[in-house]
């Protein structure tokens, strides 16, 4: 290999259970798990924060996330560089190894343009929240089922041009591999549209990754996709024979679920709204549902100081009770 690829720089190699990569510290120790640790880079985050940012806060952003001033007071330019250089930060850190603040920093990426006075603030609530759980780590695993499963959820006309906004997430076991939250692109005109959009947002991530593990050699038997909202899930599976008055209107592209849905490339199920796990990358969730839902995507053992004695959620029980389409109902728990 190094013949290959060290002609301009010598490779570096790392063996053992340990590696060090690009601001990560991947560890396998524990037989059948990855813990994914970046630590000391949230440190240097909080070392270089500003003194305004001083504090902790139980969440990243506050209910009021995707608001913006109408009587903006805007940043100045060294202000703005600190800002842009910490949401620049964050956006790297929650892509990797901190899903938790990835809806806050969806929201805060789009403001880098001319944010003000109140998306600092917003930046820093992030930054309070890091410094209240430094040292959470990310912790994934895989089960023997080759089941891949995805969440997707979406939150109708939470952004003040009355846009949606998507969020998904994916798991071979627990905790989240891939994670998503990002605001849609067209005005909806229900909460079962927003939906069918939020599944258009999510399907080509699901389906490449479908064909990256099949590649890969991993034995995918099964592609779940769950849903909270049985009106745009009787859409994705009958496409326009399910139409009403109120979707008739809806671009036939997102009906493209439809058709990997008939050819057998996913299968959607109905997950309770409870334990909707999406609905983390939707909104910006406060309290008890927070910690529920972080309990998952982090994958936080019950004895880390971070987990939230919740009724957690994750791997899928068949419930014998029927939803109203015939759809049986899934209870998701996690082990």
């Amino acid at each position: 290999m190094d013949e290959e690829f060290g002609k301009e720089t010598p490779m570096n190699k790392s063996r053992g259970k340990v590696h060090d990569y690009l601001g990560m510290v991947l560890d396998y120790t524990k037989p059948g798990e990855v813990a994914i640790n970046m630590v000391d880079y949230v440190k240097n985050i909080l070392h270089h924060a500003p003194d305004d940012m001083d504090g902790t806060a139980a969440t990243p952003a506050a209910s009021h996330l995707f608001q913006i001033s109408e009587n903006p007071v805007m940043l100045s330019e060294a202000k703005k560089q600190i800002f842009v250089t910490i949401v620049m930060q964050c956006l790297y850190l929650s892509q990797r190894a901190r899903p938790d603040i990835r809806t806050a920093i969806s929201f805060l990426s789009t403001r880098l343009q001319q944010p003000d006075e109140d998306d600092y603030k917003k930046a820093a609530r992030v930054i309070k929240y890091l410094r209240g759980s430094v040292d959470m780590v990310l912790t994934l695993k895989a089960d023997q089922s080759g089941i891949v499963q995805w969440w997707v959820d979406a939150s109708y006309a939470v952004h003040p041009d009355m846009k949606g906004h998507t969020g998904g997430t994916m798991t071979l076991g627990q905790g989240s591999v891939y994670s998503t939250s990002a605001k849609q692109k067209l005005v909806t005109r229900s909460s079962t549209e927003s939906e069918v959009v939020g599944v258009h947002d999510v399907l080509p991530q699901l389906l490449w990754t479908g064909y990256f593990l099949k590649a890969q050699g991993f034995g995918v038997k099964d592609t779940k996709l769950y849903q909270d909202n049985m009106s745009s899930m009787l859409l994705e599976k009958n496409g326009r024979s399910s139409s009403t008055k109120r979707t008739r209107h809806m671009n036939v592209r997102y009906f493209f679920v439809k058709d990997r849905v008939a050819a057998g490339e996913v299968n959607i199920e109905h997950c309770p709204t409870g334990d909707m796990v999406a609905d983390f990358f939707t909104k910006p969730l406060q309290g008890a549902q927070f910690g529920k839902l972080r309990n998952l995507v982090m994958n936080l053992a019950s004895s880390s100081k971070y987990y939230s004695a919740q009724r957690s959620v994750l791997s899928m029980d068949e419930n014998p009770n029927r939803s109203g389409s015939g759809d049986v109902t899934k209870t998701v728990t996690f082990k």
